[in-house]
């Protein structure tokens, strides 16, 4: 199974080096819904950890991605078979998806961290995604965070958030935030199963300032 691709908030213009059209949504979900579940965006490398029961495995973004050996050292360490019979003693198809974070992941990796980890953002048990409650819970059980939310809004409010460069509530040194994944309040899905969210970057609208 793998993450669904997070669209962004609105259409971007491939003739203008994929800057984003205001106004123009990308999926037509996003103009119907009013209220949104706002999450930080890390700055990583996606992560799956997959368990059947009785093994656990690693996957990156893809099937084909690689784990850095320094980060697979370290989620191998943390998500044991042990400890996932502990935390999922009546579960035989789990996924945990996030963001494999910190030092030498990414440019600003060193900010969040001075080692690296896992950041929890999502849960699948079966076809089920877990609501945000059951996925703090299973981060403090594996002794990770989870990313932080950062409140309910609505889309004028996420635009003005995101435009005003605010800075990670998650890094140890001081970062302005890579932008925000958020989500429809209450959870509601696209017809293929997959949660209604979408993505928007600082990068957006600094692109388009320089048009």
């Amino acid at each position: 199974m793998k993450y669904p691709k997070i669209q962004t908030l609105w259409k971007r213009d491939e003739n203008k080096k994929f800057t984003i059209i205001e106004g123009d949504f990308s999926k037509e979900e996003f103009a119907s819904i009013h209220k949104w579940e706002v999450t930080e965006k890390i700055d990583g490398t996606n992560i799956r950890i997959f368990w059947n029961g009785e093994t656990v495995n690693f996957g990156g973004r893809t099937d084909n991605a690689q784990i850095p050996n320094f980060l697979l050292d370290t989620l191998q360490k943390t998500f044991t078979a042990d400890k996932f019979k502990q935390v999922f003693p009546d579960s035989d198809n789990v996924v945990l998806f996030g963001e494999g974070y910190g030092q030498k992941i990414q440019s600003v990796g060193k900010k969040y961290r001075k080692d690296n980890g896992l950041i929890l953002f999502d849960v699948v048990v079966g076809n089920w995604w877990l609501e945000r409650d059951a996925v703090n819970d299973i981060a403090e059980n594996f002794g990770i965070k989870r990313v932080p939310v950062i409140g309910i809004m609505n889309k004028e409010e996420i635009i003005e958030f995101v435009k005003n460069k605010p800075k990670s509530t998650v890094s140890e040194e001081e970062l302005t935030i890579e932008g925000v994944v958020v989500r429809s309040h209450p959870l509601m899905l696209f017809r293929d199963g997959s949660p209604i969210m979408f993505k928007l970057k600082v990068s957006d609208y600094e692109k388009l300032q320089l048009l």
